[in-house]
């Protein structure tokens, strides 16, 4: 038994011996397949573009709950408003900002918010519309070979017939230009969560510095407006109900004051039960519309301050700043891996080439036979 392990260590230490002997007979052809990778490695990281990161870190603060919406309910059923939900509002967890942000709402906004300091380039459109007429070498080559098969299935989408869609109240219709662009926001914006400490970074990475830093700003306030109109959209609506109902009734109020004043001007010096009759009337007309008009100013005020308690405030944690230095690429390991990648091709390719040919040998032999 200890002759037959020995055996079998002697045979795996020979075959050890026999494999790496190979690889140092074909040294030469190795460290050439090594050295063409280091150049390509090279050439990839030189022709790699820098790439720069801007971010921002806020945190949103809430009010928390507020009850003075209680005594608004009565008249915001008239409206037709439910103003149940502004006692005690849920606030929008943080953990649904990311959904916001792939919205189409958010990325129609983020196209179309203002870009400055870069010639030719007004919004993040226009930015994408500038690239997409520049010449690349990389983005040429990416093109027809990774690229080449959504080529060819977008040449057969071309030639289809556009049929163009109604529009349909609630549903978003997006060109197919735009939702190129919307892919192209996801390469460039992401938003970072810590669920943990309570703050949201908003981060930015582009070629351009100028433009990382802008579109991490927008995407920052684009964000916390839209979190701000989620939040206050029941109160807004009963401010805009009430905001009617004053000037409603402010008229009205106006027009009671006018018809007493007048009444009695045309009265002077009469006392008669009719005149006193008419004027108790419209006095309390006039005393009913004030205490209307009170009300409503009152629930007016108070509705106001409902939505400045709704509205949730952002803390800026660290804001943005133009990106000096690029993030990326790391060449070094750009050409650390190509030289990896060019040493594991070379000793697998002498390693396998015996074993391969056998087994084509012994596939023509058993055809052959």
């Amino acid at each position: 038994m200890e002759s037959s392990k020995n055996n079998l260590q002697t045979e795996d230490q020979i075959d050890i011996i026999a494999l790496l002997s190979k690889v140092w007979y074909h040294k030469k052809s190795i460290l050439k397949t090594v050295v063409i990778f280091g150049v390509i490695g090279i050439l990839v990281a030189l022709a790699t573009p820098n790439k720069y990161t801007a971010s921002s870190l806020f945190t949103p603060n809430y009010s928390g709950k507020s009850g003075g919406a209680s005594g608004l309910k009565g008249l915001a059923s008239l409206a037709g408003i439910n103003i149940g939900s502004m006692e005690g509002t849920k606030e929008v967890s943080p953990m649904l900002y990311g959904k916001i942000t792939e919205g189409v709402t958010f990325k129609k906004a983020l196209l179309a918010a203002p870009i400055e300091n870069i010639e030719g380039v007004q919004t993040l459109k226009d930015y994408f519309i500038q690239k997409e007429s520049e010449f690349s070498i990389i983005g040429t080559l990416k093109g027809y070979t990774i690229g080449l098969p959504g080529k060819v299935i977008g040449w057969f989408k071309s030639a289809e017939a556009q049929t163009r869609l109604n529009a349909v109240p609630g549903i978003e219709a997006i060109a197919e230009e735009d939702f190129e662009y919307f892919k192209a926001i996801d390469g460039i914006l992401t938003l970072s969560i810590n669920d943990k400490d309570g703050f949201i970074e908003m981060i930015a990475v582009s070629e351009n510095p100028k433009l990382a830093a802008q579109v991490a700003k927008n995407g920052e306030l684009i964000l916390q407006n839209q979190i701000i109109a989620i939040k206050t959209k029941s109160s807004l609506e009963m401010l805009g109900y009430l905001q009617g109902e004053y000037e409603a009734k402010k008229v009205l109020l106006n027009k009671a004051q006018e018809r007493l004043s007048t009444f009695k001007d045309r009265n002077l010096n009469i006392a008669t039960n009719s005149f006193s009759i008419q004027q108790t009337r419209l006095e309390s007309e006039l005393r009913t519309a004030g205490v209307v008009f009170d009300n409503v100013a009152t629930q007016l005020e108070q509705v106001k301050l409902q939505v400045t308690k709704d509205t949730p405030v952002f803390s800026i944690l660290k804001p943005v700043v133009f990106p000096n230095e690029k993030s990326e690429p790391k060449r070094s390991l750009i050409v650390v891996f190509w030289l990896f990648l060019g040493a594991v091709c070379s000793i697998g390719f002498v390693l396998a080439k015996a074993p391969v040919q056998d087994v084509f040998k012994e596939i023509k032999k058993g055809s052959i036979s």
